[in-house]
């Protein structure tokens, strides 16, 4: 209950909007927990990758939960809080949706237009993957100016 009154707490802090018209390009590892009694091993780990244009994210990733790898395709729209849409594939064959909610913010932040410039992001959330998981990704890439509300 402490960890949902936490997270909710920093989604209503979270007041800023990015109005970025250009693309990313960003990768990096996710690394979290399953929620809930299951046996075996409670690690995420998993390698996710993808483009972004404006508030949006298309993402290619695999991660091993469950004692399962699982390779999955994601949109990833944001606004306020970022919101996870798509499916996946388990070692096993068994198709899981991927549904979550998250929220990032960019750790360098690139300067309003003047082309595509190295970018550091992090990003953290919940999500359904066929198990419950919290979890955490660090990003880097490159992405076009991103362009805050005052820019």
């Amino acid at each position: 209950m402490r960890m949902l009154v936490i997270v909710l707490s920093l989604l209503a802090l979270s007041s800023t909007r990015a109005d970025a018209d250009g693309t990313n390009w960003l990768i990096g590892p996710v690394i979290g927990i399953r929620l809930g009694s299951y046996a075996g091993s409670a690690g995420v780990f998993g390698v996710e990758g993808g483009v972004g244009a404006g508030p949006e994210r298309l993402n290619l990733g695999f991660e091993h939960r469950d004692d399962k790898v699982l390779g999955y395709i994601e949109l990833d729209p944001w606004y306020l809080v970022g919101g996870s849409l798509g499916v996946g594939v388990d070692s096993d064959g068994e198709v899981q949706p991927v549904l979550g909610l998250w929220e990032g913010l960019p750790l360098k932040d690139t300067s309003c237009g003047g082309g595509y410039q190295r970018q550091v992001t992090i990003a953290g959330g919940y999500r359904y993957t066929g198990v419950h998981e919290l979890y955490f990704t660090i990003k880097a890439g490159v992405s076009e100016g991103l362009c805050l509300f005052g820019d």
